[in-house]
């Protein structure tokens, strides 16, 4: 079968033949075969419709391929005139040569040109992409007070532009692979030669060429294929729609992976602390970046145990209250027909509702939902004695809590232990809570991230900069992070 070709043959018809059967033509109307003189021979462009940048390949390409004289390249072996016509004619750069049909189909339908030629077995690819692309905007969920405020945005081309913008350095190597079964994904992987560790380059890649999934288009779904805990609620990537903040990896000895189509960069491998801070950090001094740690750390505590210990305290432990405030919830919860858990829960599914509609609302609509909701449900179920007031105060600090999580993706997961906490603090009080804190604690420090430990540099000990949960002055900050490549 014409279909089933792996390599390209010297008759140009018969190449021709292939692609126009792989890609569907004439039925599909976006594929364009030209074909054309170029000197002594007959060559042929075939490209996609809209993805190229049509002028390039006019003035480029065409033009100078036609204009040449009637016995160019007569004394040129056939297997040798895509090369001729690269040297003589083509003023496109990058150019390669390839000869394999299912690499050459997957360039064309990235936006770049294949160019054959008759007797010659094979083709070259030119980089003619001009498809049209949202330009680089302000982030819109890392937002900073300080710093810079570009953002990644669709092309992985612009992408990689924008760290090198930054890191501005000749180690820095960018390695360019196609991710993905039937419909394959573009991805680029950026690291610093010498600074990042060999074996662990080579580890991300082997599970980006891995990866065997027909649908891995996105950042997201990158890194659930090559994340080494698929159950686990943390995530063990740390995703960043900012240039800068990438290349601060970069310098650490991480690995970015930019995927196209996706605005977000995954730095790897990660740690538990890269998910606790913020762009602002490295902006600030030392004083203020510490001092809002401190703040993000308490907000995310009240956010797991708050509920837990108000239900734990309640049902099994009423002594650590005052007998004043004991007395008033006591009164307060007679009133209310459903058991204190479940009138925990369905205030703090609640809440998650508000917030997931507010965030789902477009524009403006979303704050003034998430404002107006909140006040109407929350004094209308103490008015009609469906939750005690001090429930939905703990209710309401939890929430807060959860907003002082940096990352998206942490925040959602910190939800669900949240619910686990208020579970085991309703069921068996402060020791199941305890029991059940011990054991996430322990499956935490086990936890890997691309092969290296995920609690790392506190457990186990790595040698690292001053920079953890406490924020040192920048005098300070020399060291390597611990995964990179020590000399």
């Amino acid at each position: 079968m014409i279909e089933d070709a792996v390599s390209l043959c010297p008759v140009l018809s018969r190449n021709l033949e292939i692609f126009s059967a792989r890609l569907g033509v004439p039925g599909n109307q976006d594929a364009l075969l030209r074909r054309f003189r170029s000197g002594a021979f007959e060559s042929a462009l075939i490209c996609i419709d809209g993805m190229f940048n049509s002028t390039r390949v006019d003035e480029n390409i065409l033009k100078p391929c036609m204009d040449l004289p009637a016995q160019a390249g007569e004394d040129v072996a056939q297997e040798e005139r895509a090369a001729f016509l690269t040297a003589h004619a083509v003023s496109i750069l990058p150019a390669k040569m390839e000869d394999n049909i299912d690499k050459l189909i997957t360039h064309v339908l990235s936006g770049e040109c294949v160019l054959l030629c008759e007797g010659c077995p094979t083709a070259c690819v030119l980089d003619t992409r001009g498809f049209e692309k949202r330009p680089v905007s302000r982030t819109e969920v890392e937002q900073v007070v300080l710093g810079p405020h570009e953002s990644f945005t669709e092309s992985i081309r612009t992408n990689v532009t924008l760290l090198r913008r930054i890191v501005q350095r000749e180690e820095l190597t960018t390695e360019f692979l196609s991710v993905g079964g039937s419909m394959k994904t573009q991805c680029a992987l950026l690291y610093l030669r010498g600074t990042a560790d060999e074996s662990m380059i080579a580890r991300v890649r082997a599970r980006l060429q891995a990866c065997s999934s027909s649908f891995a288009l996105t950042t997201g779904e990158i890194e659930q294929l090559i994340e080494d805990h698929p159950l686990a609620l943390i995530p063990q990537c740390v995703r960043t729609e900012r240039p800068d903040r990438a290349a601060s990896f970069l310098a650490e000895g991480q690995v970015i992976i930019l995927t196209n189509g996706s605005p977000a960069a995954l730095g790897a491998p990660s740690t538990l602390w890269h998910q606790l801070h913020t762009p602002d950090d490295a902006s600030m001094r030392w004083q203020y970046s510490t001092f809002l740690r401190i703040v993000r750390l308490l907000g995310m505590l009240i956010h797991l145990f708050l509920p837990g210990l108000y239900l734990s305290i309640l049902r099994f432990h009423p002594e650590l209250l005052s007998p004043i405030l004991l007395t008033s919830v006591y009164e307060t919860n007679s009133r209310i027909p459903v058991p204190v858990f479940f009138e925990a829960l369905l205030m703090t599914l609640t809440f998650d509702l508000i917030n997931e509609a507010g965030l789902r609302a477009p524009g403006a609509m979303g704050n003034a939902l998430g404002i107006v909701s909140g006040l109407i449900l929350g004094q209308s179920a103490v008015s009609a004695d469906i939750v005690s007031p001090l429930l939905l105060i703990v209710v309401a600090a939890s929430g807060l809590g959860s907003f002082c999580v940096p990352g998206y993706a942490l925040s959602v997961g910190l939800k669900i232990v949240q619910l686990l906490f208020m579970t085991a603090g309703a069921v068996g009080g402060l020791y199941l809570m305890g029991l059940v804190a011990l054991v996430l604690l322990c499956a935490l420090v086990s936890m890997h991230s691309i092969g290296s430990p995920l609690t790392a540099p506190v457990s186990p000990h790595r040698r690292s900069n001053p920079d953890i949960l406490l924020r040192l002055p920048v005098q300070f900050q020399k060291a390597r992070a611990f995964f990179a490549r020590h000399h």
